[in-house]
């Protein structure tokens, strides 16, 4: 009960499953071979800081893992896999026992020593009090466990090999959000194999409904699993820093100055994207993959309805496309102030992007599109976007200091999103107004099903918001 005890034993169907191993949990380490990554809390100077037992943790077992984690030994593991005994000069079969290894010692640290020591703890409680009265012992049997794989080695096995690849951040490793995508994977193609379909079982009706399956990813094991290997990895989360009003004004600024001087057509068509992405990104709290969905043609036509009906206080700009949460392509029209409080002219920007589309012999399409008309890589306005910081980093450390990575700190994905709802919110803009902005994100009519209106019809929709929706871009 002390110790670890894997509880697998010889049946006429399991003939080979006569294991009755037992280790005490500090016996269970880590394989020799092991050099998966293991995350060690670091201050700014990359020392360790923490308690000095915490180089223990996912190298070792502890006593009464096996009371709340599913266990068996690294040999009825390969067993389960391979059929066969492990050949010891066999250089693959070396590396499955050290993954076997590593994803049992994930699975058993999928939870916490005090969680392991209070289950303990009970059952030892329990049969100490059973004794005292004459009862027999009767905790719920440990094994033998099915033959095969159920658990979810396989698939656990996979994971723990990728994640030795080079990554993003890293060469030594990938990341465990990189990694788990093949669970993803695995349960798409189970739930719609034969196996799959046929055991798969739900409950419920049509909007919430509760699935029963058999999936092996889906196990308790797997659940110890993947929380044991998050847990031991880590997670390098590297969002983009958000842009500040500062850094706004000297870009738009800066790219002010590229326009009024002589310029090739190509390099003058640059400018006036960059600084109607930037301006409309900023201004409309866009993340940037929905400010490249800026279409052209709405985007003249508003602009020109306005300026038939005299109204310079704001302009409108029109999203159409597969926005996240919704069925099917849809049109959002977003109000936005003519000018900001601090001085950001969305409105002349608008209008010069209109204006080297036209030039360029384009009145439709993507309203940030490459030389063939197709929506541009993101990649193009991200080096376009660092190389100006950059510049202005030199000019003005007190805009943006010097200590500061441009190129891996500030991306068109999130910065402007980010600087733009920071600084609504350093303003003390009502959050009413922030979220009024976002309104758009969300299904407008319970269900989603919202029938696809006309350009106009749209704007008579929000034509009556529109004194309310623009307040937020004002307010920058």
């Amino acid at each position: 009960m002390n110790g670890l005890f894997c509880s697998n034993f010889a049946t006429s169907r399991h003939p080979w499953k006569a294991c009755r191993a037992v280790w005490c949990g500090s016996c269970y380490t880590s394989h020799p071979d092991d050099r998966f990554y293991v995350h060690v809390p670091t201050d700014e100077d990359g020392d360790h800081w923490g308690p000095d037992k915490d180089h223990l943790r996912y190298q070792l077992a502890r006593n009464g893992d096996h009371l709340i984690t599913p266990f068996q030994c690294d040999l009825c593991v390969f067993h389960n896999l391979q059929s066969r005994n492990p050949l010891l000069d066999n250089p693959q079969d070396t590396m499955l026992l050290c993954c076997i290894r590593r994803a049992n010692l994930d699975s058993l640290w999928g939870r916490e020593p005090p969680t392991v020591q209070a289950t303990l703890s009970a059952a030892q409680n329990l049969l100490r009090t059973w004794r005292k009265v004459g009862l027999q012992p009767d905790l719920p049997s440990r094994g033998p466990y099915p033959l095969g794989d159920s658990f979810g080695y396989r698939v656990a096995i996979g994971m723990l090999l990728k994640s030795l690849e080079p990554g993003r951040y890293s060469k030594a490793y990938q990341q465990f959000e990189t990694v788990r995508k093949l669970r993803a994977g695995f349960s798409n193609m189970y739930l719609s194999s034969a196996e799959g379909t046929s055991s798969l079982r739900t409950m419920g009706g049509d909007r919430i409904k509760h699935s029963l399956t058999r999936s092996p990813t889906q196990s308790t094991w797997f659940e110890r699993f993947s929380q044991g290997c998050l847990r031991r990895m880590g997670q390098d989360v590297r969002q983009d820093w958000a842009i500040t009003l500062p850094s706004m004004l000297e870009l738009q600024a800066l790219l002010d100055q590229e326009w009024k001087e002589p310029q090739s057509p190509e390099h003058q068509e640059l400018v006036a994207s960059l600084g109607a992405f930037s301006a409309i990104a900023f201004c409309a709290s866009f993340r940037g993959c929905e400010a490249f969905m800026v279409d052209l043609r709405g985007l003249i036509k508003h602009q020109q309805d306005l300026l038939r009906m005299a109204k310079h206080d704001h302009v409108v700009i029109p999203l159409l496309g597969r926005f996240k949460g919704e069925m099917n392509s849809r049109y959002h029209l977003i109000p936005l102030a003519s000018s900001t409080q601090s001085g950001l002219q969305v409105k002349l920007w608008v209008e010069r992007l209109i204006e080297v589309r036209r030039q360029a012999g384009r009145v439709s399409g993507p309203a940030f599109c490459d030389k063939s008309g197709q929506p541009i890589q993101s990649t193009v306005y991200q080096e376009a976007f660092a190389e100006r910081l950059h510049f202005i980093q030199g000019q003005k450390p007190g805009v943006m200091p010097l200590d500061v990575d441009v190129l891996e700190s500030f991306g068109v994905s999130r910065s402007f999103r980010r600087g733009s709802t920071s600084t609504a919110r350093t303003r003390g803009l009502d959050d009413k107004y922030v979220e009024l902005i976002n309104r758009w994100r969300k299904f407008e009519n319970a269900r989603g099903k919202r029938p696809t209106l006309p350009m106009k019809e749209h704007y008579s929709d929000i034509a009556i918001l529109i004194p309310e929706l623009i307040k937020y871009s004002q307010s920058l």
